[in-house]
Formats: C-alpha cells, sequence, structure tokens
C-alpha cells in the first residue's frame, strides 16, 4: 500500500535525506516535495536558484527510496515582501514572471505542479489583498495553460472561503479537482465546493472526515526547520497516524486506498 505525505518541506540547513529515511521507515512511500522560500529575494535569478535547491533535495530523496512528485512557484506572502521595495505593477510582474518560470519546469518535466499559490493567510490593507487576488487568478490561468496541478496557501479554509477560490478557479477555467486546499482543516471538509482538500495528519481530522466519507489527502507540512525540529508535525506522522487509523477501524482499506494513492494520482500524476 502506497502511504503519501501530501506537503512535505525539505531544507538545504535541515535534515534533508535523514527526515525522509524517518518517513520511509515508519512506512511512508511517496512523497509531494512543495517548495519553500530559502530566504528573501527580490531578482528572478535568486528565486531560480532556490527552485534548482529544492530540485537537488527531491534528488537526494528519491536516492533514499522515497517516490516524489515536486511542486513549486514563489510563495505568495513573497509578494506581499516585494511590496515593500517596490511597486504593485513591478512587484506583481517579477512575481508572475516567477510562475512563468514554474510552468516552463512543469513543461520540461521537472516538476508536475506550482505551489504554494494563493493569498495572504494573514489580514492586509484591501488594495494588497485585491492584488493577492489578482496574481493568483493570473497565476492558475498560467499554470493551467501547461497542465499543472496547484497547492494553495491561504487563509483558514471556511466554506465561505472555499466558494470564493473556487469561484477564482471557475473564472481561470482551472479544473478544481487538480486545486488543493493545503492545511485544511474540517471546514474546508465541510463543502470544499470542488477543490482537493489536504489535512493535517491527526487523528481528529482523520475522523472528522472519514465519518462524513469525504475525499482527502494527508499532509505533515513537515519544515525541516533546524530552529524548529518537528514543525509542523514530524516526518514519521503520515504513516504512523495512517496505520493507527486502520488498525482502530477509522478509515477502511478504501479509504486508506483513496487519501494515498487514487486522490494523489488524479491531483499529481506522476511520482518518480
Amino acid at each position: 500500500m502506497e502511504i503519501t505525505d501530501n506537503h512535505f518541506h525539505l531544507d538545504p540547513e535541515g535534515r534533508k535525506e535523514l527526515a525522509v529515511k524517518d518517513f520511509l521507515n515508519a512506512g511512508g512511500t511517496r512523497l509531494v516535495l512543495v517548495h519553500k522560500p530559502y530566504g528573501v529575494w527580490t531578482r528572478l535569478e535568486a528565486f531560480k536558484e532556490q527552485v534548482n535547491t529544492t530540485l537537488t533535495l527531491a534528488s537526494k530523496a528519491r536516492e533514499v527510496g522515497a517516490k516524489v512528485a515536486v511542486v513549486a512557484s514563489p510563495h505568495p506572502v513573497t509578494l506581499i515582501k516585494l511590496l515593500d521595495s517596490q511597486s504593485p505593477l513591478a512587484a506583481s510582474e517579477l512575481y508572475l514572471e516567477a510562475v512563468n518560470y514554474c510552468t516552463n519546469l512543469v513543461e520540461e518535466n521537472k516538476i508536475v505542479g506550482l505551489g504554494e499559490l494563493g493569498r495572504p493567510h494573514f489580514t492586509v490593507e484591501p488594495k494588497t489583498w485585491e492584488l493577492a487576488n489578482e496574481v493568483l487568478f493570473e497565476s492558475l490561468s498560467r499554470a493551467k495553460e501547461v497542465d499543472a496541478s496547484v497547492v494553495l496557501h491561504t487563509e483558514t479554509g471556511t466554506p465561505e472561503v472555499m466558494a470564493d477560490l473556487a469561484m477564482i478557479a471557475s473564472k481561470a477555467n482551472f479544473p478544481k479537482n487538480r486545486l488543493v486546499k493545503h492545511y485544511g482543516g474540517p471546514s474546508s471538509i465541510d463543502n470544499p465546493n470542488g477543490l482537493v482538500v489536504s489535512l493535517t495528519s491527526s487523528l481528529t481530522n482523520i475522523s472528522y472526515a472519514a465519518v462524513r466519507n469525504s475525499d482527502f489527502m494527508l499532509e505533515t507540512d513537515y519544515l525541516d526547520d533546524p530552529n524548529r525540529p518537528g514543525a509542523v508535525m514530524g516526518p514519521k506522522s503520515v504513516p504512523r497516524k495512517t496505520i493507527r487509523a486502520l488498525d482502530e477501524g477509522i478509515i477502511t482499506d478504501k479509504q486508506a486506498s483513496n487519501i494515498h494513492s487514487k486522490l494523489p494520482d488524479k491531483v499529481y500524476r506522476e511520482f518518480t
């Protein structure tokens, strides 16, 4: 049986392949490796270098036995940081240049999708919020052109938020069944509006979604941060919680297959 962690980070200053080994030794098999900013960048070349680091980390994960699907994009908070030193037009143009670079990587089969795209998970000025949504729409439009999956980083996924994200996806003609609400909670499961929900791997979350027979994936959002070991959840969490949920009858074999094989395969299509 495959066991897939749907949102896993590695850091060049972190445990890297040692964390992947922990995941594998606990029973895991596949990772969605999500690019994260390794520092503030204000030039496209600097962003490209950071993505190349993620691709190198993915290779190390594969070398120790994991099957990996990589998603990469400029983080939505990066847009906010760019506004500190650039005009809204310049910041959004630079951000979208970075998006274009990632869509090229999809076409070159180096990554399977874009992530984390989205918008700030904290309060910002109305004009900034409007800009973030405009950039998200344009990013989804460009991801659609290359048939990429997308992982979203946004505010808490209430039914209202999920409906709003679904509306943006529809305007961009982006397929919602390949649009993942990362760090989804129970409220995102209640009415996902066609989006795919990824839950942090707690028995509470698994139980809540399982009894509603909802489609969902599981993640740790492991950060591999040397200053915060184990944040957000440790690398062993998804396999351990999955196996426990099966043993305790919280989920069925069919549900486990949907969580870890059927749904990730539909969203990401290929793990290598």
